[in-house]
């Protein structure tokens, strides 16, 4: 298998990403194209051991930073690691496209280079999110801020699918997150979305949902606008982080405590395992013709590590074609629907 990785994208770049691709390509013996400025990324890859890995440097100038506007840094530097990265998978020299950078950049890339499948609004930012069940599907979290109805529907559609291939889901139940759960709850955009799924006869569209049930597991698929969807992201990964802090802060404040906590500590391990999403590694951009994920931009070298394996894991599971096919098979069906009406 053949993966490219932005070795410029992300905060602690290119330290960590290289470190991290370095890591990755030693377990799992893929070859990791490293893009990005030639003479920086050797000037890491000289301070690790990589005898016998198949690491190949490939030089891409310009380099966009995370606080930079993405659509206009994409279009003005042209050869940056984003777009050099994409056209080798596009070229078909490489598998997939992996990046810890910045999130509007790489959709503006993304569609730029492989452009989205037919018939596809926006390419939409999916995720495994754990709830007290096991998994489901999370999206969009991050890609696109401002959205419209048709978007959230089409979604629904596409997380469907993934979530099929990736949980082994039959009939995914397909919710839409919201402040309640009544239907007519929500923004303007959530109460326009409800109506369209709720006459959708494609999806197993079972109402909205609060975070409360969504954590709870009460559906397959949860559907949200990028905004929204990157706050929950966001804000469950700070709680988990206070919470487990905050144990640990209180435990060893008393010496009792610290006895029980040793006695505990396989509880306490499993439970931070359970919350930590490092292991998730990265999401994908559903609707693009090209694999690409996107990771955390404050990813270090085990983040991207994780980023790159469950890169893999979605370029093992077929997971592009899976979903260019079903979604083919989707827009035609809707064509078809529209004609007949």
């Amino acid at each position: 298998m053949k993966l490219v990785l932005d070795a410029m994208g992300g905060d602690f770049a290119p330290i960590e990403t290289v470190a991290g691709a370095v890591a990755f390509a030693r377990d799992s013996g893929n070859t990791i194209y490293l893009v990005g400025q030639e003479e920086t990324i050797r000037a890491e890859l000289a301070k690790h051991d990589v005898s016998g890995l198949d690491l190949p440097v490939v030089d891409a100038p310009d380099v966009i930073k995370m606080e930079e506007k993405p659509a206009m840094a994409v279009r003005r530097k042209k050869n940056n690691s984003m777009v050099v990265g994409m056209k080798l998978v596009r070229e078909g020299k490489a598998d997939a496209f992996c990046s810890v950078g910045n999130t509007g950049a790489i959709l503006t890339a993304g569609h730029m280079v492989f452009r989205r499948i037919r018939g596809v609004h926006r390419a939409v930012l999916v995720t495994p999110f754990p709830n007290n069940r096991g998994l489901h599907v999370l999206g969009d979290v991050g890609a696109n801020t401002d959205c419209r109805p048709e978007w959230l529907v089409q979604w629904g559609h596409l997380l469907t699918i993934y979530a099929t291939a990736r949980l082994d889901v039959p009939n995914p139940r397909v919710a839409l997150l919201s402040n309640g759960e009544e239907e007519g709850k929500g923004n303007e955009l959530v109460q326009a979305a409800q109506v369209l799924m709720s006459r959708d006869p494609g999806l197993n569209y079972i109402g909205v949902i609060e975070p409360k049930e969504m954590m709870a597991g009460e559906a397959d698929v949860v559907v949200t606008d990028g905004f929204s969807g990157n706050l929950v992201i966001k804000t469950s990964e700070a709680v988990a982080k206070y919470l487990l802090s905050i144990l640990k802060q209180e435990i060893m404040a008393r010496p009792l405590s610290k006895v029980g906590a040793l006695l505990a500590r396989p509880a306490f391990n499993a439970t931070a395992s359970r919350l930590d999403d490092k292991e998730y590694g990265a999401g994908m951009l559903l609707g693009l013709n090209g694999l690409v994920t996107i990771g955390h931009g404050r990813a270090k070298r085990e983040g991207v590590y994780f980023a790159l394996k469950a890169t893999a894991h979605l370029v093992d599971a077929d997971m592009l074609q899976k979903t260019k096919a079903k979604t083919e098979l989707l827009i035609q069906a809707q064509q078809e629907q529209g004609d007949a009406s």
